[in-house]
């Protein structure tokens, strides 16, 4: 009735505002009082029980709408249990800090460099936390957090995008923990439609909302589908990871002797991976009889560590540049026979 009054404007605005608890304010169109926009009262926990919400939907719903809120949807444990299985961020690096990786990789894991292979990436990524554990901690750390907020603001416009169509069907407006809105006439129509014109605005609702053919909700159980690399933040992730591989880098310079020339020992991984395939076995040109297999590249002494293999047996050597060619090409200058 006060709809009905007001809209012959037999009530003011605050009149029709009083009315019923749940009218929290009238925006008023006066040259068009059915099309008044009426602002309901808008209880979280309340709300959503009269459009039948599950419990699960209304904290998850909450947590990536808070400010305050600490929701992740990928732990900290399992961004770096898929570091370390190459699952993640090596994808996500450009390419000056791939770059960056290379020059890494022939310091301290001089295996032929392929992102594309799951067991390098792996096997890398062990190597990076067991030799600079607290730069590679911290970009991982980073990811973590872009990766989370990434996915929040995709959950958020999904979900935002969901209720509006849900809500839209029904003639509402709905923006979230914010305002939850209809016009008189849109609000008339559904107490006629529904029958129930002597009801609270609180009963009714719930009538409108089960009339649905739409459903909503199920959000939490499905989390792990809130991603969109559009909206991963590669800038800021990059120019971090940027700042961290610069320390492990100089970190390795540093790190060296003063008579000690870096460049000598990339010098000796570069010429010897270009001719032979790190990490894999072959046979030496001279002696088909013995495998060998490049397992690592010490600094400072540069040295060769290459495992040899004969008859089930097995034996490991580190040499100089010079004493692996001779093991290739003069093996008579080694005693080969006992390994």
């Amino acid at each position: 009735m006060a709809l009905k009054d007001y809209v012959k404007g037999k009530i003011n605005k605050w009149e029709l505002e009083d009315s019923d608890p749940e009218i929290y304010h009238v925006r008023e169109d006066k040259s068009n009082r059915g099309q008044s926009v009426i602002k309901l009262g808008f209880n979280d926990k309340k709300f959503w029980e009269k459009v039948g919400l599950h419990e699960d939907d209304v904290w998850f719903l909450k947590m990536i709408n808070s400010y305050y809120s600490d929701y992740e949807f990928m732990d900290s444990y399992s961004v770096m249990d898929d570091f370390k299985h190459g699952y993640i961020i090596f994808y996500e690096l450009n390419e000056d800090n791939i770059e960056k990786l290379k020059q890494i990789s022939r310091y301290i894991f001089p295996k032929k460099f392929d992102l594309e292979n799951e067991d390098f990436r792996a096997d890398f990524a062990e190597k990076l936390l067991s030799s600079f554990k607290s730069q590679t901690q911290d970009i991982i750390e980073d990811y973590h957090t872009e990766k989370n907020r990434e996915m929040t603001e995709v959950a958020q416009e999904r979900i935002k995008k969901e209720l509006n169509d849900y809500f839209n069907e029904f003639g509402f407006t709905y923006i979230p923990d914010d305002e939850f809105t209809t016009t008189v006439a849109n609000l008339m129509m559904w107490y006629i439609r529904e029958n129930a014109i002597h009801e609270p605005i609180t009963d009714l609702l719930p009538k409108i909302f089960s009339s649905s053919k739409m459903s909503i909700g199920g959000w939490q159980e499905n989390s792990y589908e809130y991603q969109d690399s559009e909206k991963f933040d590669s800038v800021s992730f990059n120019n971090y990871a940027e700042r961290k591989l610069d320390e492990i880098i100089e970190k390795i310079e540093d790190g060296a002797d003063s008579d000690f020339d870096v460049k000598d020992y990339v010098g000796m991984v570069d010429r010897i991976s270009k001719k032979i395939e790190v990490g894999k076995w072959h046979n030496l040109p001279k002696k088909k009889d013995v495998r060998f297999y490049i397992e690592n590249f010490e600094m400072n002494p540069n040295k060769v560590v290459v495992k040899l293999s004969k008859a089930m047996k097995q034996r490991t050597l580190n040499l100089s540049e010079e004493n692996f060619y001779h093991l290739l090409y003069q093996p008579t200058l080694f005693n080969l026979e006992e390994i």
